[in-house]
């Protein structure tokens, strides 16, 4: 009788731990949203001069875009957090995409990162390279 309630209880064990791998495993269905996909961020040119005008893309998603800068922008005013860095201007933000535009600054030449912060963390990055 013990060997019953035993085999019956591991089958049972057994049929719980499959029910709760499955979904786990499934595929996922087409044409559903990727939740945790990455933004993308991007720039019309990975090399700029001094004086040069940069445009950036940044898709975004359903946050909110907080600033987007670099020690390579000019600067234009104080920075949100204080950083010593220019802060691009975003001028258009529609459907999750924000574009952005940043002058770069008499800085020496070599390569710069480009950050975003994206509603409350930080966003993608980017490096750009500043020529001579």
């Amino acid at each position: 009788m013990r060997t019953i309630k035993t085999l019956l209880g591991a089958a049972l064990f057994a049929g719980l731990a499959l029910t709760t791998t499955v979904p786990a495993t499934a595929a996922p269905a087409t044409g559903s949203a990727q939740v945790a996909e990455q933004p993308r961020f991007t720039a019309d040119k990975s090399q700029v001069r001094v004086g040069n005008t940069l445009v950036m893309r940044l898709d975004h998603g359903l946050e909110g875009v907080s600033w987007i800068s670099s020690p390579a922008f000019a600067r234009h005013g104080e920075h949100p957090v204080g950083a010593d860095e220019g802060v691009a201007e975003v001028v258009t933000d529609r459907d999750g995409v924000a574009e952005a535009v940043a002058t770069i600054a008499d800085v020496p030449p070599g390569e710069y990162p480009v950050h975003t912060r994206v509603g409350g963390g930080a966003g993608p990055m980017m490096t750009i390279t500043v020529t001579g």
